[in-house]
């Protein structure tokens, strides 16, 4: 498989992680479910602003999706400022804490949650960064 599938593979267990949580809100409050869809939504985009839209290879993301609404925000590539890499985890917990309690009311919501974060955090750090040629990413291996 190429870098894009496991790109793909990626992004697709991420928002199944993101959708799964939303089930588990839903099962508690239909407001604060749409609620959170909502702000998953929004965050993602904030996200493709504040760290993708700095990447140098947008263009050929391998996540497709995040790549395409990068380059939207007309920004010019460079190293990531500690701002940067703040807000973007601040983004990433929006997308992912929120579901928390409530997934612990079901242990089996909880572990599919956490199956799809573990496998989408593997399938980058395995199969797209090695290789990767985003040279201001703090995830860069030196060497």
């Amino acid at each position: 498989m190429n870098k894009t599938t496991f790109g793909v593979i990626g992004l697709i267990l991420g928002v199944a992680a993101v959708l799964d949580g939303f089930y588990a809100i839903a099962l508690r409050s239909q407001y604060m479910a749409g609620g959170y869809l909502l702000l998953a939504v929004i965050a993602g985009i904030f996200i493709t602003r504040f760290f993708c839209a700095l990447c140098p290879i947008k263009g050929t993301c391998v996540h497709i999706l995040p790549g395409y609404f990068a380059q939207l925000w007309k920004v010019a590539p460079r190293p990531y400022t500690t701002g940067n890499l703040v807000i973007s985890g601040f983004l990433f917990a929006i997308l992912f804490l929120p579901p928390i309690p409530s997934l612990f009311a079901s242990p089996v919501l909880m572990f599919i949650f956490l199956v799809c974060l573990a496998l989408a955090a593997v399938t980058s750090t395995r199969f797209l960064c090695p290789g990767c040629g985003n040279r201001f990413c703090p995830f860069m291996k030196e060497g």
